[in-house]
């Protein structure tokens, strides 16, 4: 019997152990219940062959088709079968099956201790391919009627391009099929969760052949909200797509595929507020509790005396609620999220017999809007008359309250296009050759709406624009070209050595401004330009081993480049490019008849000018620094016999900044008795943000026939543990996240020949509270910390047919 013990950052109802000492709580029950019905299942003979064995998946990793276990490269690849056996339905639940992998507050990738840790507009360092375009996957939408996902760990820099410094995630959706056919399916679950899918195949003689998919998603929300009596952080979301392949002849076909998304919801950009009060600092920049910041030495809570009619002896935070846990707040404005994203993408391919034409073309128009409550709280305090003011971007009210929101926004569009030659020679050489070209757009920024800001700037005669702190771009446009190619030389028949060469080159221009209670500032316009050779250089050999029914060893050296950009901030209005050396070696391994698959990787990096984001003064700023960073990866699949089905990955991390001075937002290297001047600390070798040392993640299935018809029965447990680690780069007590782990089950009931199944599932299964980032909030506002949790236990049936 296994017993899996987990290091959690709070159970319900208390702080996080702001000492960084973990509390440890053992899942011995949880665990010891899923496995005892798995072995009550396995008392049930097996009448027929299971499904249970190790799916031959073929990817394209390599921008051509191949076996998995044959791609030198450390990826995780999940069939469509795999994603929903592991309930595999978005981004926040991939990170727990991918070795070193970290969704960063619940929305942007992070592998290898490598993302997006820059607060500015620049590209993810893990960008995501739909169908081979690179037109991006909103983490927020759902995996839906997708065919595979691979998760390419590492710099991709020949293949790939530019920004691929922490890997690439390729999603490739279900292509339609030759005869009429679909499904539909129904799920229901607690929140009031409800959840419809559907998608069917629609065949237009031997040449074409269309297939339509979509689902719609609406449940309440997981956090209440005790001011307004609403719960929060709910969904109201949909997505479609169609496909259309056409047949252009024995050797040519064309993919078309177009998709739809959109959410109006209560989703939540920023999760509870944590703060221990501190009479100057607002927050402790030690501790974190229930708290509401002490405005005292606000500059806001200055503002307000002289510009407001404020209460004497009047304290902004005074009496604010905070409950103690982690799913309640007191805000007196609910959050809300609009999204909206369109794609479109073309595929053509060629084969004109040992040489294949590929061309890619993809576009992709998305934009959102996000507000919440600034403050994020509901203020007992009273001005001592009412008075009028802009409450968001569009209400203006006249009240004695005060009441204050911001707004993050983004819009942007991408137009890509990529061309490759394959060839696929008989003899020792082969190459894939190719060019890749984009342009795009984007505009948006962060504001934030306060009255006694607003009053300030009107007594000081300025214009309307300036009665928010806003932090803005527009015009923001970017261009890049690259050719890229790889060789391929078989140097023996068990050995092939790669060499791979990539040159980019890019322009990123547009303007922004930052207005932070001044004048009307005027944009800046900055212009960022690079170009970049990036190189791969790699050798794989599939010995015969005695002791292996298949085996390849693997080492690399490559690079990746991912480019600058733009800063809101006067004072460094741009940021270089960060660039990586990785050396990698890697050996996948079938065992016991390919009973057992066994895959291990270990990595080492050396980055050059590694983005780093940072509040600073009223605004975001991304600075550059040094890093080097090592790791080991495992991944196993096991087959006992017909019924049962193991799987495990491992990973460790190690991730250490070079010499880097930055000042901190949350003053922990002043005297906690002033704010200024500020003090700039040395970051040399500190650990980079959501890099967590350790992750651990296992699953377990029993598969067997249920009577004497066609139905089979399935039961499932997945558990996986993450080390703790830090949000922010500074290392400070209150940025450590403390070590979490999620329990999953489901029983499943498959009737084949009907096309019917049904599942009952538990997420969550020990519903902890598990924070996944913490983030510092403006000195405006007091320094609080707002976190952002994983869903809590979910619960829920679906029932599916197939026809």
């Amino acid at each position: 019997m296994t017993v899996i013990t987990i290091n959690m950052l709070a159970t319900k109802g208390e702080p996080p152990d702001a000492g960084g000492e973990c509390e440890m709580r053992t899942y011995r029950s949880a665990t010891v219940a899923a496995v005892s019905m798995i072995a009550l299942m396995a008392g049930t003979p097996a009448a027929a062959e299971s499904a249970n064995q190790i799916e031959e998946l073929v990817v394209t990793a390599q921008k051509r088709e191949q076996n998995l276990q044959d791609v030198p490269i450390a990826v995780s690849a999940f069939s469509g079968a795999a994603l929903d056996r592991v309930q595999i339905e978005d981004a926040t639940d991939i990170q727990l099956s991918v070795p070193n992998a970290v969704l960063t507050g619940n929305d942007r990738f992070t592998l290898r201790g490598v993302g997006n840790n820059a607060l500015a507009g620049v590209d993810p360092g893990v960008p995501t391919f739909v169908n081979g375009a690179a037109v991006g996957y909103p983490p927020q939408n759902e995996f839906f009627d997708v065919s595979r996902i691979e998760v390419l760990r590492g710099p991709q820099g020949t293949l790939y391009g530019r920004n691929t410094t922490g890997g690439a995630i390729n999603i490739i959706t279900r292509k339609p099929g030759s005869e009429f056919g679909g499904e539909v399916s129904v799920q229901a679950g607690n929140y009031e969760s409800i959840r419809v899918g559907g998608a069917v195949d629609l065949p237009l003689g031997e040449v074409a052949a269309v297939r339509l998919a979509g689902y719609s998603l609406d449940r309440s929300g997981y956090t209440r909200n005790e001011a307004t009596g609403n719960d929060v952080d709910g969904r109201s979301q949909w997505g479609v797509r169609g496909s259309l392949v056409l047949n252009l002849g024995e050797r040519t076909d064309a993919t078309l595929v177009l998709s739809q998304f959109e959410e109006d919801s209560s989703r939540a950009r920023e999760g509870k507020r944590l703060c221990k009060a501190h009479p100057v600092l607002g927050c402790d920049p030690r501790v974190l509790g229930f708290d509401s910041p002490d405005a005292n030495t606000t500059i806001l809570q200055t503002l307000s005396r002289f510009f407001t009619p404020f209460p004497a002896g009047g304290n902004i935070y005074a009496g604010a609620p905070n409950p103690t846990d982690l799913r309640r707040i007191a805000a007196d404005t609910d959050p809300t999220y609009q999204a909206e994203q369109t794609t479109a993408s073309l595929e053509f391919n060629h084969d004109f017999g040992q040489l294949t034409l590929s061309a890619v073309l993809g576009y992709s128009e998305f934009s959102s809007e996000q507000n919440t409550d600034w403050d994020n709280a509901d203020l007992p305090f009273r001005f001592t008359q009412p008075i009028t003011y802009s409450k968001d971007r569009t209400t203006q009210v006249t009240t004695n309250r005060l009441l204050t929101t911001d707004s993050f926004t983004t819009r942007g569009d991408t137009r890509t296009g990529e061309l490759r030659l394959a060839s696929q020679f008989e003899g020792p050489l082969n190459f894939l050759v190719g060019y890749f070209g984009a342009q795009g757009t984007s505009s948006g920024g962060f504001e934030t709406w306060h009255p006694s800001i607003e009053l300030f700037q009107k007594a000081q005669g300025r214009p309307a624009e300036t009665w928010r702190v806003s932090t803005l771009t527009r015009n923001g446009k970017n261009e890049t070209w690259a050719l890229f190619g790889e060789g391929y030389f078989e140097v023996a028949p068990t050995l092939r050595l790669t060499v791979g060469l990539r040159y980019t080159e890019e322009e990123r221009s547009g303007e922004s401004r930052s207005i932070v209670l001044s004048g009307l500032n005027p944009w800046a316009y900055s212009k960022f330009q690079g170009q970049k050779t990036t190189y791969k250089v790699a050798a794989d050999w599939s010995p015969d081993l005695d002791f292996t029914d298949k085996t390849l060893i693997y080492g690399s050296v490559a690079t990746g480049y991912k480019g600058g950009g733009q800063n809101t901030n006067a004072t460094a209005p741009t940021f270089g490019p960060e660039t990586v050396t990785a050396y990698e070696v890697g050996t996948k391994n079938l065992l016991a008849d390919g009973a057992l698959q066994a895959n291990l990787t270990a990595f080492y990096y050396d980055y050059t000018g590694l983005q780093l984001g940072q509040r600073i003064n009223g605004g975001v700023v991304t600075r550059n620094a040094d890093a080097d960073i090592y790791g080991i990866e495992g991944e196993f699949v096991y087959s006992l016999g017909q019924n049962w089905l193991f799987d495990a990955n491992l990973s460790h991390l190690n991730t250490r900044i070079g010499t880097f001075l930055s000042e901190d937002a949350a003053n922990p290297a002043q005297s906690l008795t002033a704010t200024t001047p500020t003090v700039r600390v040395n970051l040399e070798g500190n650990e980079l943000p959501h890099s967590p040392g350790f992750k651990a993640k296992a699953g377990a299935q029993y598969q067997a026939p249920v009577g004497t018809g066609d139905w089979t029965a399935t039961l499932r447990v997945d558990a996986t543990w993450q080390d703790a680690y830090y949000a922010r780069e500074y290392n400070t007590p209150t940025d450590r996240i403390d070590a979490w782990g999620v329990i999953d089950l489901q029983f499943r009931l498959e009737n084949d020949p009907m096309g019917l199944s049904a599942r009952l599932f538990v997420k969550n299964l020990t519903d902890d509270d598990n924070i996944t980032n913490i983030i510092i909030e403006d000195a405006l506002i007091g320094r609080y910390r707002n976190v952002r949790l994983l869903e809590p236990r979910t619960y829920g049936v679906m029932v599916q047919k197939r026809f």
